[in-house]
């Protein structure tokens, strides 16, 4: 009992992130049903792709809601370098959006098990030599191989081909890794350092790959577009409606579809026998528990009858299955999880076997307590005095008392609460527990005297947080500087995963039909969000103090007559306790700040306060230096900050920074006393870098571009995207040209097909959905228009103003364009024509109307020189050359 639970409870813990919360398809009866189908079969299948969005859901949802398989997805990149759709949020802030966004995708394929590996998506990449170069493929392949060996999968389907079709240098690697990596993962000769660590080799039954075509040469298609009657819809369509929670990148589209819908897959690699044509993935292969030992190329020890006799208990599981009373199911899955054990328990029973084996008792348990109708629940409560009360429910049902994040040193109250939801009367084995990271000490308080689910019974501890317990909000992995393209492994036990574990869980333990079955639950707080209700999540610890620096990077002018620099340093609270204290800035030699520090005093958790420093530097010039913000607070210091990300239906999550601003100088010349009016689009960081100019910038609101008076400002500037996610801005748009025709300056950063020149711009032109980008940051350059006031005052721009640039040249340029336009500069990634319609601008009446799609918001944030030369002559284009 001892060897098959414990790998269960670790198995229900890895995989805790995708079944907290359950989805509609994944609850009650429904719920139960889909659990039970899991234990038809005995396969296994591994998706590999290179971003969140790539994975073709639908098949996913077939293979695991349909057939029953154990559904891996690897996903190479967490998508750091991709665009953002809702917000701000680029490069690793996205990355963990864009993680938490595919965990909740995940759950409505039904993928089971989700991994990444250590690689970084660097932005978009039209050539697999260039992911090779940014990546250094044998990392990628190690990884992939570690992941191959540590999930063992029987069918491994690649989402990509490996060559130029799969449209991204990513996903070539992706396709060409996927196949590669389940070849080299059974040879005991590559990377054996994974050997020596405890994984063993293993060689996929099966490899294919998808992209292909009808009219190809395929050897199996997935009709993701059938409908199944207990779900009630296609897995097509609940993989779509999974998809649309990925709206960082898609928006939150939901296109649901009718009829067929074919996914096309070309078999690779066998070792096993199968025809040409297959009706399935799992053709040739021997799923069932009867043919375990012999699928695996293994000989069993005399458990053929009891493997028979698990089958058979599924099967009347199956059959007795009623959706009015799904604990009807009960008697056959505890027949089959004894059979289960009893097979696991016998002495030389082969590794990969065991392997399967517990899976399914993890599987089995799960089934039964849906079955029954059992639920956990674990709330923290801020006050140790007053256990929080719980409804009974996951979900947050009842009174939940409320908490922020706790900080080390924190002691506070959990509530466990196990509830009987069915009709059959279940007693407890023994209390309910709870299982605890490092640094964290549980105390039972109080406790029910029976042990009867009638309907529920509730257990109270008090947990204490060490003061030097690690922040378990903080992921582990991290870079040091963006440009890096692989990430570092602070808890290397963890790779692999989406976030390292949470550190409390409640496990509760019951007996039925003579199997023991224990049901595990993350711990979680409830946090207000009104007025839309309150969220839950995850008990992870923050720190005491927390400093963030704005600007990250602070760039000075040389030309400025004043060498000062303003630092905004907020300081959060997160202790229930009272804090003193006071911040400074720690300087390079011969600065100065006013003042020199602020004292701080703060009552509870959760406040907060900016104090402003007004630097004076003595020595600026290109070189980039380093002002640290200190926090001193009870004789420790803190020198570490955090941007929350929360976007709605989410866990939160924490990017920690150090509380570092950059600061260098400039050698940029400035038109003096400029006012600019902003659009902000979906946000980005570009009017802090318009105020490092000098600019004083506003925020134009709906009223502004609807009735406010224009002709003050010297410049208006749409902001990323602005055309996608204003409407206002569409609708006031002709008071916009207006202004330029009045002797207005209107710039227009990188959007997508939204604007719609025709409609939009004062000329016509084209910007279609599939317009061009260049991905490539050292792209060549070529100066079109050299006489141009934009390219020669108040900055005379030079080929140097294009080195250094970050992630990419820019995105989403016209396609076609009016004689009016005068085309700036051109310049392609290796293997492109030439594109020139990335920065186009025109004489429109008085005034100039200039479409930009170069990358601003990602080059102003991070100092680099030219993009702010290059800014300063756009904000200049309205006024007149000395």
């Amino acid at each position: 009992m001892r060897f098959i639970t414990l790998p269960a409870i670790i198995i229900a813990s890895a995989l805790a992130t995708l079944s907290s919360q359950p989805i509609a398809q994944d609850a009650g009866a429904v719920g139960a049903w889909q659990k039970i189908q899991k234990l038809k079969t005995t396969a296994s299948v591994l998706h590999g792709t290179a971003h969140p969005d790539d994975e073709h859901g639908g098949v996913l949802a077939k293979l695991s809601r349909g057939d029953g398989a154990l559904v891996i997805l690897l996903t190479l990149t967490r998508g750091e370098s991709g665009d953002n759709a809702i917000g701000p949020q680029l490069f690793d802030a996205l990355g963990l959006m864009r993680t938490d966004e595919l965990l909740t995708a995940d759950k409505y394929y039904g993928v089971d098990e989700q991994y990444f590996s250590t690689m970084i998506d660097y932005g978009f990449s039209k050539r697999l030599d260039e992911t090779t170069e940014k990546w250094g493929l044998d990392n990628a392949f190690r990884d992939v191989v570690r992941v191959i060996r540590m999930t063992r999968p029987w069918i491994v389907i690649s989402r990509f081909q490996g060559n130029a079709r799969d449209g991204h240098g990513n996903h070539s690697a992706a396709g060409v890794l996927s196949q590669q990596a389940s070849e080299a993962a059974g040879d005991a000769s590559r990377f054996p350092e994974q050997i020596a660590g405890g994984l063993r080799p293993w060689s996929p039954m099966k490899v294919y790959i998808g992209g292909v075509r009808a009219e190809e040469n395929w050897t199996v298609r997935v009709d993701t577009g059938e409908y199944n009657p207990v779900l009630g819809d296609s897995y097509a369509n609940i993989a779509s409606l999974g998809l649309s929670f990925q709206r960082s990148q898609n928006g939150g589209r939901y296109i649901p579809s009718t009829g067929p819908s074919y996914s096309y897959y070309t078999r690779t690699a066998s070792r096993v026998t199968a025809p040409d044509k297959e009706n399935s993935v799992f053709d040739g292969i021997d799923t069932s528990y009867a043919g375990l030992f012999k699928v695996l190329g293994r000989t069993a020890p005399g458990v053929d009858s009891t493997l028979a006799g698990i089958d058979a208990a599924v099967a009347r599981a199956m059959s007795t299955f009623k959706f009015t009373d799904p604990a009807s199911a009960v008697p056959a899955l505890a027949e089959g999880l004894r059979l289960t054990r009893e097979v696991a328990e016998k002495p030389g029973t082969d590794p990969d076997v065991l392997d399967v084996l517990r899976i399914k008792d993890w599987q089995f348990q799960d089934a039964i307590s849906a079955a029954l109708g059992l639920e956990v629940s674990a709330f923290a409560d801020l006050d140790p005095k007053r256990p929080a009360e719980t409804g009974g429910g996951g979900g947050g049902r009842g009174m939940v008392a409320t908490m922020a994040a706790p900080t080390p040193g924190q002691t506070f109250g959990v509530t466990v609460r196990v509830t009987n939801r069915g009709t059959r009367p279940i007693r407890l084995r023994n209390d309910p527990e709870l299982r605890e990271a490092h640094g964290y000490t549980v105390k039972p308080v109080s406790r029910q005297s029976t042990l009867d689910l009638q309907p529920s019974i509730t257990s109270s501890f008090t947990v204490a947080i060490a003061d030097d317990a690690p922040i378990s909000t903080k992921p582990y992995f991290s870079r040091a500087a963006f440009t890096e393209n692989r990430y570092t492994l602070s808890d290397p036990s963890s790779f692999g995963r989406p976030f390292s574990p949470p550190p409390l869980v409640a496990i509760a333990k019951y007996t039925v039909e003579g199997v023991e079955i224990e049901m595990t639950e993350v711990v979680k707080r409830r946090e207000p969000n009104l007025p839309y209700g309150f969220v839950i999540r995850d008990v992870r610890t923050v720190p005491r103090i927390a400093l963030t620096v704005s600007p990250m990077t602070a760039v000075v002018p040389l030309s400025s007559t004043t060498r000062t620099v303003d630092l905004d340093v907020t300081v959060m609270h997160n202790a229930s306790a009272p804090t003193n204290g006071q911040v400074s800035l720690t300087l390079p030699a011969g600065w100065t700040s006013t003042p020199p520090q602020h004292v701080f005093a703060f009552q509870r958790a959760g406040e907060r306060t900016t104090y402003r420093f007004k630097v004076a530097a003595k020595t600026v010039d290109l070189q980039i230096r380093d002002v640290v913000a200190v926090a001193t607070a009870d004789g420790k210091q803190y020198k570490e900050g955090y941007e929350l990300i929360e976007p709605r239906d989410l866990e939160a999550r924490y990017l920690y920074r150090p509380s570092i601003a950059r600061v260098r100088g400039v050698d940029v010349q400035v038109v003096p006393n400029l006012k600019v009016g902003y659009v902000m689009g979906i946000g980005d960081q570009v009017p802090l870098g318009l105020q490092q100019l000098g600019a004083a910038v506003t925020l134009l609101t709906e009223r502004d571009l609807a009735t406010g008076d224009l002709s003050p400002y010297d410049a208006i500037v749409t902001g990323t995207r602005a055309y996608a996610v204003r409407e206002d801005l569409k609708t006031y748009n002709k008071r916009l040209l207006d202004y330029v025709k009045a002797g207005g300056n209107m710039i227009v950063l990188y959007n997508t097909f939204e604007l719609v020149p025709n409609e939009f711009a004062p000329f016509h032109g084209e910007l279609l959905a599939s317009a061009e980008e260049v991905s490539e940051e050292d792209s060549p350059i070529t100066i079109l228009a050299p006489t141009e006031q934009a390219l020669n005052w108040p900055n005379k721009i030079t080929l140097a103003d294009f080195e250094g640039w970050v992630e990419q040249r820019g995105s989403k340029f016209f396609t076609t364009w009016d004689k009016s336009y005068t085309p700036m500069i051109s310049t392609f990634d290796k293997g492109q024509p030439p594109q020139s319609g990335g920065w186009l601008t025109a004489k429109y009446g008085k005034g100039r109307w200039t479409y930009f799609a170069y990358a601003l918001h990602r080059q102003l944030p991070y100092g680099v020189p030219g993009a702010f030369r290059i800014t300063a002559n756009l904000l200049a284009m309205g006024k007149t050359p000395n």
